[in-house]
């Protein structure tokens, strides 16, 4: 009977070894990517990260995929890349500034982040085994846009940009030296310290007499574009340049702008390579640096408000491709 039972537990054990060994064999190691929030340019980065990731020789299929979003929360945000952590992600893209940072931070150059979409790289100088893509606005781009479509360039002109943002004080300084070059130009700025007040401050903005009003490159106020901005600026009678394709696409008049799903792609090539084993450490990998924009308008919008399309600027129309 001893002799019974030992064989049983025996062969209890093998079967217990086998199907452990088969649910490791059956574990994928995991890629995560933590959004700051949706709006068109971040899910163009999304979208131009997986295309990187698939381009860089990743079958995604072997991985477990973890799409997080942070809707602009960067205590949530915070939370998700603790969990990457616990998790043992073999690595975490992070897109936007504020999910970056917190992705490092949690991270301690244990795991290796890649950034995506940051405007001022400078802020990850301090964490270890991080890299990604950089996308830097040409003011002076956007500003022959804006002076052409509006006519002239003695304009007073809005902006609005987020407390939460490290990298839109650096932008709005930028903005205000391209400026600098035309004769009457001013830019209004107004930081916004909570997403409830955005409306208040477009209000605000328009009872300055503002022209028009830019977008920087910063997601918690364009991800209030639709809801919040547009409405207001449109029943002014006030145009609003947009700082990408998207934006434009859902109401800005115009804009030159970055390619974020080519953004996005470098970072997903980036991650490629840590994921395959071609690099060791992500500092190992340079930051790819994207500036060079693209012309685009909605005639729709621009025929609602009064404006001409420049006819010696090159520009693409987007009307109706929502």
């Amino acid at each position: 009977m001893k002799k019974v039972f030992s064989l049983m537990m025996a062969a209890l054990l093998v079967l217990g070894s086998v199907l452990m060994f088969g649910a490791c064999a059956e574990t994928k190691p995991t890629i995560t990517i933590i959004q700051f929030g949706s709006h068109g340019s971040l899910n163009n980065c999304y979208d131009g990260v997986i295309a990187g990731l698939e381009e860089g020789g990743i079958t995604l299929s072997d991985y477990n995929v973890v799409h997080v979003d942070s809707n602009f929360d960067p205590t949530t945000a915070q939370s998700q890349a603790q969990t990457a952590v616990n998790s043992g992600s073999r690595v975490i893209i992070a897109i936007a500034t504020p999910t970056a940072v917190a992705a490092a931070s949690a991270a301690d150059g244990d795991i290796p982040v890649v950034f995506c979409a940051i405007t001022d790289q400078s802020v990850m100088e301090n964490y270890e085994n991080v890299t990604g893509s950089s996308d830097i606005p040409n003011f002076a781009k956007q500003l022959e846009v804006v002076t052409g479509f509006m006519g002239r360039s003695d304009l007073k002109i809005g902006v609005l940009y987020s407390s939460e943002e490290s990298s839109s004080p650096i932008q709005v300084t930028r903005l205000k030296e391209a400026a600098s070059a035309y004769t009457g130009m001013e830019i209004r700025d107004s930081v916004v310290t909570d997403i409830n007040t955005i409306d208040t401050k477009v209000n605000a903005l328009i009872s300055e007499g503002v022209d028009c009003f830019i977008n920087l490159l910063d997601n918690t106020v364009v991800g209030k574009l639709e809801s919040n901005i547009l409405p207001l600026t449109d029943e002014a009678g006030i145009p609003v340049f947009g700082s990408e394709i998207e934006q434009v696409k859902v109401g800005c008049a115009a804009s030159a702008s970055i390619e974020y799903v080519n953004v996005g792609k470098q970072a997903g090539l980036a991650a490629a390579q840590l994921l395959l084993g071609q690099k060791a450490n992500a500092s190992d990998i340079p930051v790819a640096v994207i500036t060079d924009p693209n012309n685009y308008y909605n005639s729709e919008v621009c025929a609602r408000l009064g404006l001409t399309v420049p006819s010696d600027l090159e520009a693409t129309d987007v009307a109706g491709e929502e």
